[in-house]
């Protein structure tokens, strides 16, 4: 059996995605875009899923590096919070005990409210969040000192105000976060914005900003740059495979993928989530691994996220 277009084994027929966080967050989100992406063009016969939660990530990454020897045609699909919890030494593994094979997306931060919520736009917030007499709650998918927490304190620092003195109420993954939001259990919300476009665009919540370079045109989303606050910040996602891979297997992984991006379904996935392309094969996925984790190291720094 051999992947259309590519001469690879047996094994190779199928593939395995194991996601560290539960189902309906952007990470799973991430994963089956991809594994439908593969299926539907005909680039593999059938993609399976594992969501390993817990320890914000800590066991998957665990379960991956311990058992790699025995990892067939396996994929751990990953994002920024693994530099983030592997510098504030959460867990001890980082992205060096795994085989990166390929960056795939960008997905940016968001605010969000309520669609009949009172705060109106991301001043209203700011305004909120600096009146004492209010009780604020901010919601967001991962633990405190994580990306959105990070996300959040960054839009707060650019409007002067100390993150510390926010009420962040952290929830495991995206789709809980927004739940609560929904709820009424938190009064805004710190996300990505693949995870909320569908909630936005269907009227149940209203994104009051984005940290990208610009805004989603078609969603009438704008950018904070647009607000006049200079906060770009995005979260990446890609797929690693176990460490001690085979060189030639690692080669027909970033083949399959690189066939996999250029195809009209991941087009399709990119825009339903308002995702930007970011695929960086190889060894340019590990250059801009190293230089993130720069990044976040003098951003978490700053932040008091991290000792220096």
């Amino acid at each position: 059996m051999l992947l259309l277009g590519l001469s690879l084994p047996l094994a190779a027929e199928r593939l395995h995605l194991v996601i560290p966080a539960g189902p309906g967050g952007g990470l799973d989100a991430t994963a089956r875009a991809l594994g439908n992406t593969l299926t539907d063009s005909q680039l593999l016969q059938g993609v399976s899923y594992e969501n390993r939660t817990g320890g914000g990530g800590g066991k998957a990454m665990a379960y991956f590096v311990n058992s790699g020897a025995s990892l067939d045609d396996t994929l751990l699909v990953n994002s920024a919070p693994l530099i983030v919890r592997s510098l504030q030494g959460l867990f001890p593994h980082s992205y060096r005990d795994l085989t990166p094979i390929c960056g795939l997306i960008a997905d940016p931060g968001v605010i969000a409210v309520r669609a009949n919520s009172p705060l109106s736009s991301w001043g209203d917030v700011v305004a909120a969040l600096g009146d004492s007499r209010k009780r604020l709650f901010v919601g967001g998918g991962s633990v405190k000192g994580s990306l959105d927490h990070i996300t959040l304190s960054l839009l707060a620092q650019a409007d002067g105000i100390d993150p510390r003195k926010i009420r962040y109420l952290a929830y495991d993954g995206g789709a809980k976060a927004l739940l609560a939001l929904m709820s009424g259990e938190v009064d805004v919300l710190v996300s990505g914005l693949g995870e909320t476009l569908a909630a936005h665009q269907a009227g149940t919540i209203r994104i009051l900003g984005v940290t990208a370079d610009s805004g989603h045109q078609t969603a009438g989303i704008t950018s904070f740059r647009d607000q006049n606050v200079d906060v770009v910040f995005y979260n990446w996602r890609g797929v690693f495979a176990p460490g001690d891979i085979e060189p030639t297997d690692k080669k027909r992984l970033v083949e399959l993928l690189t066939e996999a991006v250029a195809t009209p379904t991941w087009q399709q996935q990119l825009d339903r989530y308002g995702w930007q392309p970011k695929f960086l094969p190889d060894q340019l996925f590990v250059e801009y691994l190293q230089e993130q984790e720069r990044q976040l190291q003098e951003i978490m720094t700053d932040l008091g996220l991290v000792r220096r």
